[in-house]
């Protein structure tokens, strides 16, 4: 009766861990808006004077970098498109050269063109005035609107200053109109430090918009500090007609004007009206494509720059989801020395020892994050006393794991755990528990690519890794073979103390990070008696019960803005737990233990290892009566 009661509590355990919801997060579209600082040819396909049409003729690119753009390289990194909005058949890259936040284009022969405020307008429109949620938008603003105040104002007067504030509040309501239509990961550079990209980083603060902000300024100025290092042997901007000699990597033609990369020919023989290449090269060896728009190279140091922004909160992450899955394996052996040490019926003491090592490989189930392969390994030393059926003990774990993450660098994890357990047992019915804490340690070196070079961010940290754990079971016997149902339930929550990195303008500070997991185990074991040798298996369906929608903030050290939030690393809530080993009686009193253990099926992971350990029992002693 107890059995198929048992049997009746698994099978209704597994239908409520199958029907609990999934959560997941990745990118699915790229939405941009902005001016030709991320235009990736809206007058490839429309549009513009003289200058583009001969461009077009001449095979031009009509980007303002005279190539790629860091858009397209960016969509790339996740698997998205990056295509101008005038393309045929249309895209999702609303950005246009030369647009202002609310006014008009000030190019040549452009009237008619969006303004950055209208290209939000046009999308949400086109969308029934819903955005995406699951988006990536990469927006920027000002660069035009600075020059033509200026111009139209003179700089700094009260009219200049006035002007860009009302800008400013357009351009924030515009955002904050987004977000309130879905968009939730919204990247906005601050180009420089002047009073109209402070005053929208004010304004998106005050408004509560939720950005992830990006410190162009820095940028610029490290690569301009070391341009051996990223390849560059020109990082100055390019000179305005009539001078037609430039240190940039497009020389403008006679008649062009400024920004003359979006009408630059790849290619270094002069065509009439259209700027062309100084070197073959020099798309690639110069900073900038003319006066103001960074070259193909810059681009790509600007998008890795971006990405990095975008992915380091993911990555930290596996900070903690390391030290969970670490744990798995630990408690798993407490386990198997708790059924040995079980054996003996007198009381007494077991000390006992195990060795683990595994290899662990996490991969992000987000296209584009990085992945995250390691090798724990443990050592854990444990004594307990037996008294009638019951068992009590304690044990003290160190381990040690070093994560590489797939896009360079990696961390270190040092754990030290005390652990105490019980177990006990009443005829067929057996059930045992375990109390876990650890201090942790890090040490993080996340590498940023930047083009052909890169930037180490290193920082270190503690943490705690509480949990608890326990199984309950019940065994038949048939001749030789035990076996028979169990379920259990794993608690842990991890914890790692905010942290900051230091190195370069890559570098993130990180706030307290924190995951808890509930883990359901509900399976079937069996063991026999074949001489001295007694070979077990344990196979176990677990299911993850926490949300897995924790997010980590970070915020930049290069510059003050707000800090932002992305979600954790997400992986499979369902996987199999095996377990095949045996033990090997070494003696009276000495048992060995050797056992593979491995996850099969939860998604984004791979883990397999092995143990080995030992067993010593001693009775207590018996008193003799005289």
């Amino acid at each position: 009766m107890r059995g198929s009661m048992f049997i009746r509590l698994l099978v209704a355990g597994i239908f409520l861990a199958v029907a609990s919801p999934v959560f997941a997060q990745t990118f699915n579209q790229f939405l941009v808006f902005g001016p030709s600082l991320l235009d990736s040819g809206y007058f490839k396909y429309s549009g513009g004077d003289a200058h583009f049409t001969a461009a077009r003729a001449n095979g031009g690119a009509l980007t303002p970098s005279g190539g790629i753009m860091n858009t397209d390289i960016l969509a790339s990194r996740f698997g998205l498109t990056d295509v101008s909005v005038s393309a045929p058949g249309g895209g999702t890259n609303y950005a246009v050269s030369g647009a202002r936040i609310d006014g008009p284009n000030p190019l040549p022969n452009t009237a008619g063109t969006p303004s950055i405020v209208q290209q939000m307008a046009n999308y949400l429109a086109s969308t029934g005035g819903v955005a995406n949620s699951n988006a990536l938008y990469l927006l920027s603003a000002g660069s035009n609107d600075v020059g033509f105040a200026r111009t139209t104002y003179g700089f700094q007067t009260p009219a200049y200053f006035a002007f860009l504030a009302d800008q400013a509040n357009t351009f924030v309501n515009a955002v904050a109109r987004l977000q309130s239509a879905g968009a939730r990961y919204i990247v906005i550079p601050k180009l420089t430090g002047d009073f109209l990209n402070t005053s929208i980083y004010n304004g998106l603060s005050a408004a509560g918009v939720k950005f992830i902000p990006a410190d162009q300024a820095a940028m610029i100025a490290a690569v301009k500090a070391s341009p051996a290092r990223f390849g560059f042997t020109s990082v100055t901007p390019g000179t305005l007609p009539p001078v037609l000699s430039s240190p940039s990597a497009c020389r403008p033609p006679a008649g062009g004007y400024s920004g003359y990369g979006l009408y630059c020919i790849q290619s270094t023989t002069q065509a009439p009206g259209v700027a062309y290449l100084g070197s073959a090269n020099a798309l690639q060896t110069s900073l900038y494509s003319d006066d103001l728009h960074l070259s193909p190279a810059g681009q790509k140091i600007q998008a890795d720059y971006y990405y990095s922004l975008i992915v380091a909160p993911s990555q930290i992450s596996f900070l903690t989801e390391n030290a969970i899955q670490f744990r798995h394996g630990v408690t798993g052996g407490i386990q198997e020395q708790i059924d040995i040490s079980q054996r003996k019926s007198a009381p007494g003491f077991n000390v006992w020892f195990n060795g683990d090592v595994s290899s662990l490989k996490l991969n992000n189930s987000s296209t584009g994050f990085p992945g995250d392969p390691s090798t724990p390994v443990s050592g854990t030393l444990g004594l307990n006393y037996r008294i009638n059926n019951a068992l009590i003990g304690g044990a003290l774990t160190l381990g040690t794991q070093s994560p590489s993450f797939s896009s360079g660098g990696g961390f270190t994890e040092d754990e030290i755990a005390l652990s105490v357990y019980g177990a006990t047992r009443t005829g067929q019915v057996w059930a045992n528990a375990i109390l876990t804490y650890g201090w942790l340690s890090y040490d993080v070196n996340r590498i940023v690519p930047l083009g052909i070079s890169f930037e180490s961010n290193t920082g270190s940290t503690r943490g705690r890794n509480v949990s608890f754990a326990g199984l309950v079971g019940y065994d038949f016997v048939t001749g030789s073979v035990t076996h028979g149902p169990v379920v259990g339930v794993g608690v842990q929550s991890v914890g790692v103390n905010a942290f900051t990195e230091s190195g370069s303008f890559t570098s993130l500070g990180f706030s307290n990070i924190g995951r808890n997991a509930v883990v359901s185990a509900l399976g079937y074991r069996a063991s026999m008696v074949w001489g001295i040798w007694k070979p077990f298996a344990q196979v176990t369906y677990n299911h993850e019960f926490d949300g897995l929608d924790h997010e980590v903030t970070a915020i930049l050290t290069s510059m003050v803005a707000p800090s932002y939030s992305l979600p954790m690393v997400s992986l499979g809530r369902d996987w199999a737990s095996t377990t095949l080993g045996s033990t090997v009686d070494l003696g009276p009193d000495l048992t060995g233990l050797a056992a593979f253990t491995a996850q099969l099926g939860q998604a984004h992971t791979t883990s397999y290892g092995g143990r080995i350990g030992v067993n010593y029992a001693f009775n207590a002693p018996v008193s003799v009566e005289h």
